[in-house]
């Protein structure tokens, strides 16, 4: 029998129908890198269940908010860090300068968990919360052992944390327990009488935002929230699963003297982290615990502090809670319930993005930024404030909205020898006015031109 070749012409249109599929296979990869699905990974879950996934797009991000991690040792060399701002660190159980412990591997997976859920940043791995801010990692942890000696240093971890800049801390360690001594029991749990617990407090006292896991106690003897938790300022973060339901282990309030706690709950239970890594193991995974919780809730707070830096902590605290799902009803599973950082960033009025962005030349800047309000814009109320020359004259632009939410304008300028600054206003349908930059960040955005390009300081 003959066999027939196959013809030129069907072999082009077999050549030419596997190139078409290839470049359509391309096409589909390179529109999933577009997804937010894709921009997330496995951590998308996370983000959503706390509203903070329409925060990053538009620029608001922790940028310029120093956050305190008190853990129990951290592997800052995970790859989804390297894009991380970690200013300092410090180990207060070993005197060293770094809070990587290889004789302390449990407590490094654990930290590396923790901190990745706040401050990670990888495309399609595992982006953090708060991904934008800065980082202070203090490590008190000495051994796999609960030793009362590391209360005294979370104390002293603390204290540095806040004198080195953070304007938030948070811990996933808890002191309920040692195993050489005779320590706390579920009685005491009344914000007095814990040395962490009253350290934490006194630290609010100071400005500070302290957040903490509530415990993972809820079905052993313990049962209630573990020190710090029970501070009468301190945020205690409770745990819930991916359907919003209270996880069987996180623990549960009152204190003694009556409090709800926790007064958050964040999600705990499947938990994209990133793991340490040492041979075989795989860089990310899944984790449990209200050690996860915390962090969450920390990265909402600097998600609030970044779009409003003239907040008091006691404000940030309000908005937080008050913006939470359980607001109206708190209790003593879910205290205020799940934040919703679009709500509690704009609370106490409408949000920038962190950082504008410009374009333009020595004599016209194209400013852009985004704005929203949970609780709606006036969107006549959005302008655009320049002031430039020694007098400081002021310049006032109504921005146009040229998408959702993306408000833009064209500023005359006169870059040359004087200092050009600027900032935005805008007011929401309550009544709420916001003013950007303010507060710590100072009062205005300076232009200045480096490398032919206009670019921003604040």
């Amino acid at each position: 029998m003959d066999i027939k070749k196959p013809s030129v012409k069907n072999t082009r249109i077999v050549a030419a129908s596997v190139i078409v599929i290839s470049i359509l296979i391309w096409g589909l990869v390179e529109l999933n890198k577009t997804t937010e699905r894709y921009f997330y990974g496995h951590s998308i879950t996370q983000n959503k269940i706390v509203n903070a996934t329409r925060l990053h797009k538009y620029g608001i991000t922790g940028k310029n908010i120093t956050v305190g991690v008190l853990g129990s040792g951290f592997y800052t060399k995970h790859p989804v860090f390297e894009k991380t701002r970690i200013i300092k660190e410090f180990d207060f159980a070993e005197n060293k300068t770094t809070t990587l412990n290889y004789n302390h591997i449990k407590g490094l997976e654990h930290g590396t968990n923790v901190f990745s859920v706040i401050g990670g940043f990888k495309v399609n791995d595992l982006i953090g919360i708060a991904y934008g801010a800065n980082f202070i990692l203090a490590k008190s942890d000495k051994s796999t052992y609960r030793l009362a000696e590391e209360e005294i240093y979370a104390v002293e971890a603390s204290r540095w944390l806040v004198e080195n800049g953070a304007r938030i801390i948070t811990t996933s360690l808890s002191f309920n327990k040692c195993d050489d001594a005779n320590y706390y029991y579920p009685g005491q749990m009344d914000g007095r009488t814990a040395l962490i617990t009253r350290a934490a407090d006194r630290l609010f006292n100071k400005g500070v935002v302290f957040i903490c896991s509530s415990g993972n106690n809820y079905e052993e003897d313990w049962h209630i929230i573990e020190p710090p938790a029970d501070g009468f300022n301190v945020l205690a973060v409770g745990s819930v699963d991916k359907y919003l339901n209270h996880s069987f282990f996180s623990s549960c309030g009152p204190t003694v003297d009556g409090r709800i706690k926790p007064d958050l709950v964040a999600p705990g239970e499947g938990v994209w982290v990133a793991n340490y890594s040492p041979k075989f193991k795989q860089e990310y995974g899944w984790s449990h615990g209200t050690s996860l919780s915390a962090p969450i809730a920390a990265g909402v707070a600097a998600l609030v502090l970044s779009a409003h830096p003239e907040l008091s902590n006691k404000q940030v605290v309000e908005a937080i809670k008050r913006s939470s799902s359980k607001a109206d009803n708190p209790d003593n599973l879910y205290g205020w319930g799940i934040p919703d950082a679009e709500k509690a960033v704009s609370y106490f009025g409408p949000a920038f993005s962190n950082v504008p962005e410009i374009n333009g030349n020595e004599e016209e800047a194209d400013i852009a930024t985004y704005v929203f309000s949970s609780y709606g814009l006036v969107k006549s109320s959005i302008e655009l404030h320049v002031l430039q020359n020694s007098k400081m004259n002021e310049s006032i632009y109504k921005m146009a909205e040229k998408e959702n939410n993306y408000y833009r304008c064209s500023a005359d300028i006169k870059l040359n020898n004087d200092s050009v600054r600027f900032y935005f206003k805008a007011k929401d349908k309550r009544g709420y006015s916001t003013k950007f930059p303010s507060g710590f960040l100072g009062e205005y955005f300076i232009i200045v031109k480096s490398d032919g390009k206009l670019r921003i300081l604040n």
